[in-house]
């Protein structure tokens, strides 16, 4: 329904929003998910040794006892952490339960490495770049979170929770479900779950562990790769209402967030697995065992590796799924445009209602000074509830009845979508970029075609060119300005349905241009000749017709600036080649020649998208170790240029 529209500066003040982050997760994308990230709990290893203003190594309230962690097993080396298990048997103190309590000497087999972060937190989006261990089964390299700050003051309640962990990820666990050798997870199959201790109402605490509640906080993926072989990204979001696990950048699966909510550190380790501890189940407890020691492979293929960590907060953030959907939809002003709003309350906070009820979505009349006046306003007061408040996704409903259409506007005037809400820290959260122009039409009788045109961006051409035809459907207002395409002479020259001709041997072809309203056509002449880069004189016309009866015809520019097509002669790159780290951005920049190209569109493509993407702008992100090669292309004749990339880790 329609709102009280907002002021005009709140507006304005969208247009001065917080830029996007150039650094973000792997798998986020630009303009959507705005991110912070924190720099206590990110660390690139790039160091001489682990940063104690950042680290812990082998810390206090870490103890098992089938195993010893020790520092010395833990280091950073060639700009990465590495986690090592050792065979050394050795004993040390160890307080038995099932001997009363008494302090024991007890004899133990292997020492392993880990690292918590100084500091802690609560909500955000935690990832780092792993490769796990050659010994399998039996390791099990692991990145999670826990907390230790128990006992919390509200110990005494029942409900309350006394430790959370989540983990991140638990690879080549080879985790069990029966009672046979052979029922281990294949190395490929990793853990990503949830645990916690709870105050029951008796002051007792108890466990919730995974199995027991596989719907709540079991989650096991079937990664395509094994994780020994190479570097990969693993990471969790926590938010207050859903916790959401990644690998590569892709949603593998989520949990609501029933129990997460205490402070927690980052925490990098290696855990033994069945094959060398056991299962004391008289103590219910995981103990060393004796006949399955070996000192074949450690440490040299039981060493874990992290190339990065890095922690980000998710600032409030406001987007659309597809801008390009509103910029090339024409929108009738006796309907309603409806348009599709993701959001993020952010890490910490949340929608409120506000002077905004939710989220508000207005049409914006706007001009060279910027705003107008609101055109139209709607809302979702929905979003503010308990359940949808943290993020989602909402549709909201523009009528535009009344609104004027952009031609009948005052010239340089157009419209704008403007989604926005008002976050629980105070601010008013707008979408990235703007939704502009956007076209209102009105409910008028279609103008008519009557005419059309065309001009080839080159007529002259050798065996295996290209070049673009242009049609100009009149009158510029014309409701129906699609056309068809259609070669005399295909072997010569063949032409799609977008006006590119591709030549094919040397001769002449008449390309035929035909408007979908009215039938009127327009001709140009291509002259081809053999690659050998001889020139045969070649000419071209172009002629319109009308209803009346009436045509012209014009011939072809040269590459001159005197106001007709001009070709493109080449494109370039500077630089020609760099270097990228996973996740790294880069925008490439080409250099169409001549400057006065009638058509300087280009398009990017990749050698191998596993290595390194580039979007339409042009932008290339490196996404894992190796090279790769960007080409860009002219749209007009096809010229091409490189771009070679190396993404290190």
């Amino acid at each position: 329904m329609k709102t009280t529209p907002i002021l005009a500066a709140l507006l304005l003040a969208g247009a001065t929003a917080v830029q996007a982050q150039n650094v973000r997760p792997v798998g986020a994308v630009e303009g959507e998910i705005r991110w912070q990230e924190l720099g206590n709990r990110t660390d690139d290893f790039n160091g001489n040794s682990l940063d104690p203003s950042k680290w812990i190594n082998d810390p206090d309230d870490l103890v098992i006892g089938a195993w010893t962690f020790d520092s010395n097993n833990a280091y950073v080396a060639d700009g990465k952490l590495n986690i090592e298990v050792t065979q050394e048997t050795h004993t040390r103190p160890f307080r038995d339960v099932c001997q009363g309590g008494a302090t024991v000497q007890r004899e133990l087999y292997y020492k392993s490495g880990a690292v918590k972060s100084t500091n802690d937190g609560v909500y955000g989006y935690y990832e780092a770049s792993l490769k796990g261990v050659k010994v399998f089964p039996g390791l099990s390299p692991a990145f999670w979170l826990y907390s230790d700050g128990h006992p919390y003051p509200d110990r005494n309640v029942p409900g309350s929770v006394d430790y959370s962990e989540i983990d991140i990820v638990e690879l080549q666990q080879a985790d069990w479900y029966g009672p046979g050798p052979n029922d281990a997870d294949p190395i490929n199959v990793m853990d990503h779950n949830l645990h916690a201790r709870i105050v029951g109402e008796d002051g007792n605490t108890y466990w919730r562990r995974p199995k027991p509640y596989p719907e709540a906080q079991l989650l096991k993926f079937e990664a395509p790769f094994d994780p020994s072989e190479d570097f990969h990204t693993y990471a969790v979001e926590n938010r207050r209402d859903v916790i959401r696990w990644y690998v590569d950048g892709e949603l593998i699966g989520e949990k609501p967030n029933l129990f997460w909510h205490r402070p927690m550190h980052v925490i990098f380790s290696m855990g033994l697995r069945r094959q060398f501890i056991y299962f004391n189940s008289a103590c219910n407890r995981a103990d060393p065992n004796p006949n399955t020691v070996t000192a074949e492979g450690f440490p040299e293929d039981a060493t874990m590796q992290v190339d990065y960590v890095k922690t980000w907060e998710v600032l409030p953030s406001i987007w659309v799924d597809d801008k390009s959907k509103y910029l090339s939809t024409s929108y009738s002003n006796n309907g309603t445009l409806d348009v599709v709003v993701n959001y993020h309350g952010g890490s910490n906070y949340h929608v409120v209602g506000d002077q905004y009820n939710g989220i508000t979505v207005n049409l914006v009349e706007k001009n060279a000074d910027g705003f107008v006046k609101i055109a139209a306003s709607a809302n979702d007061a929905s979003v503010t509830s308990e359940e949808k408040r943290y993020g989602g996704q909402t549709t909201v409903s523009l009528d535009l009845s009344g609104v004027t259409p952009v031609q009948h506007l005052p010239d340089g005037h157009y419209y704008a979508l403007a989604p926005v809400f008002r976050s629980s820290n105070g601010s008013d959260v707008f979408q990235l970029g703007g939704i502009q122009p956007v076209n209102i039409v009105g409910d008028e009788v279609p103008v008519a075609v009557t005419g059309v045109s065309v001009a080839a961006g080159d007529t002259e051409l050798e065996v295996g060119e290209t070049t673009q035809l242009s049609a100009t459907v009149y009158p510029a207002s014309a409701a129906n300005k699609g056309v068809s395409w259609q070669s005399s002479n295909a072997g010569v020259a063949s032409v799609n349905q977008q006006g590119l001709a591709q030549t094919n041997a040397a001769g002449s072809a008449t390309i035929t241009v035909t408007t979908d309203d009215g039938g009127f056509q327009a001709t140009a002449n291509l002259s081809v000749s053999a690659a050998s880069g001889s020139s045969s004189g070649g000419s071209s016309s172009s002629s319109s017709s009308s209803s009346s009866g009436g045509s012209s015809s014009s011939s072809s520019g040269g590459e001159t600036c005197d106001g007709g097509w001009v070709a493109v002669a080449g494109v370039s790159l500077n630089p020609s080649s760099g270097t990228l780290r996973r996740g790294q951005p880069v925008t490439l920049n080409p250099v169409v020649t001549p400057a006065c190209a009638s058509n300087k569109s280009v398009v990017y493509s990749t050698s191998d998208p596993l290595v390194a993407t580039v979007n339409s702008s042009g932008v290339v992100v490196g996404k894992k170790a190796g090279s790769a090669t960007i080409t860009v292309k002219t749209k007009n004749k096809g010229k091409t240029a490189t771009y070679s990339v190396t993404v290190t880790q």
